[in-house]
């Protein structure tokens, strides 16, 4: 992996490590807080309900009062009269007054009708208690709460019920009420449903915000390898620009060495064995070994030249670039064979030296290139002034770029590559082309930096 995806990856992992433990926090608090508002909520309620029923049995008894302890009428017709009353104080759909005898008969039930008449000490609910039982008994003991399963009237079905009771000794009736608790689940549900969802947003905000810090995160660190790269491009290109001027430089050094220096002494030494030469004809025996060494001083000059000119041609500082490249043009066409048609105007001071330099290695690129790979027959160049810019056209009529060179030219060869940065650095362009004719066309562009004519 290398250092900048690892650096990727240790910049957001830490975001999406502490958001993720932030999300679990929540759920695990939330989880906690859900209990034990549900536990609150109930107890609140429970409370609520008990001092509700607590009052309503009040109530009731203190209505009852007057007729219970009255010695003006008979106890049978207190105790039908009571019974009438009980049985029209209902509260809401479920709600309703019970009266129960010491035996566990039932008197008066407004809603289960089917039960009146009929001794129950002896009935369980679900879960094993004996509800009419226990309820006489806490309520002989001064009236106690009690939770037990009961018929719910308007479902049918049976849920918990919370009943109270008190008791008259008079008559040794039990007389309670109750209230069912499936209210209480539901607001205990409904409170925990509210909180689950405040939850649930607040996890899907948190997510979100994760999302973008790991966004932002990413699109920071993306900016910062795009800088850098472009930095590092840019300082790439310069470090190109430099070496080029600087090979160009050692290039003139070396060919100014080799005109001036080296090839001054190889000229001195066959002027003087041309002299030696002359002087000996009477003596023909040294003659043959003299004309051969004035031969090879003759091909060494000739190379020195020649090296000389490729590493930096006098005329192209003497006398500029169009005369440089008709004498690079003449010297391959002498060399090589293929005719080469040359077009040439004055750029004089409209580029630098530096560029003027680059153009000149462009064409001695190319035509190195079509020896090596065309097998053209015939070569054109044109150099010519085109609005605000510099153009260069080369064509051949060889076989065109082969495959190899579109894979040099896509970032794989020396040749091509070099001519695409020097190009680059002066911020020109290159581009290569198939011309209808056939064979390879390079065209150069490269904006003038001074307008003078």
């Amino acid at each position: 992996m290398k250092f900048k995806t690892k650096l990727f990856f240790i910049t957001l992992l830490p975001v999406i490590l502490i958001s993720a433990a932030m999300i679990f926090v929540i759920d695990f608090q939330s989880g906690r807080l859900s209990r034990s508002q549900a536990e609150t909520v109930e107890n609140l309620y429970l409370d609520l309900k008990h001092a509700e029923l607590k009052n309503y049995v009040m109530l009731a008894r203190n209505a009852l009062t007057p007729i219970y302890a009255s010695n003006l009428k008979t106890k049978r017709q207190a105790q039908r009269q009571v019974t009438e009353i009980v049985r029209k104080m209902t509260f809401g759909e479920d709600s309703y007054f019970f009266i129960y005898d010491e035996d566990g008969t039932n008197i008066v039930n407004p809603r289960l009708t089917y039960l009146v008449g009929s001794n129950w000490i002896g009935l369980e609910d679900e879960d094993g208690r004996h509800v009419v039982r226990d309820l006489i008994d806490r309520a002989k003991k001064g009236g106690e709460f009690y939770s037990f399963v009961w018929k719910k009237p308007s479902s049918g079905e049976y849920v918990e019920k919370l009943g109270y009771s008190v008791y008259l000794d008079k008559w040794n009736w039990m007389l309670g009420t109750g209230i069912y608790l499936d209210e209480v689940s539901r607001q205990v549900a409904a409170v925990q449903s509210e909180l689950h969802d405040n939850v649930g947003e607040t996890r899907l905000v948190l997510f979100v915000l994760m999302l973008g810090a790991v966004s932002l995160t990413g699109a920071t660190i993306a900016a910062a390898r795009l800088s850098e790269q472009r930095f590092a491009d840019a300082r790439l290109k310069e470090l190109s620009a430099r070496q080029v001027d600087f090979q160009e430089e050692e290039r003139k050094r070396v060919s100014r060495e080799l005109h001036d220096s080296i090839s001054q002494l190889l000229v001195s030494a066959r002027y003087g064995l041309e002299n030696a030469l002359n002087s000996s004809h009477k003596e023909g025996d040294i003659s043959e070994p003299i004309e051969k060494s004035m031969n090879a001083l003759d091909n060494a000059i000739a190379e020195v030249r020649r090296i000389s000119m490729a590493l930096r041609p006098s005329v192209l500082d003497d006398m500029g670039l169009a005369a440089a490249v008709k004498s690079l043009c003449s010297e391959f066409s002498r060399q090589s064979g293929i005719a080469v048609e040359v077009e040439a105007e004055q750029i004089k001071d409209m580029l630098s030296d530096e560029a003027k330099t680059a153009l000149y290695r462009v064409i001695q690129e190319a035509l190195t290139n079509v020896v090596r790979h065309s097998g053209a027959n015939h070569v054109s160049i044109r150099l010519c002034r085109r609005g605000k810019t510099i153009r260069l056209q080369l064509e051949d009529d060889g076989t065109g770029m082969p495959r190899g060179a579109e894979r040099r030219k896509r970032g794989g060869g020396l040749g091509i590559r070099n001519m695409q940065e020097r190009i680059d650095t002066f911020g020109g362009s290159i581009r290569f082309s198939k011309p209808p004719s056939g064979g390879l066309a390079i065209t150069v562009t490269l904006p003038i930096v001074n307008n003078k004519k």
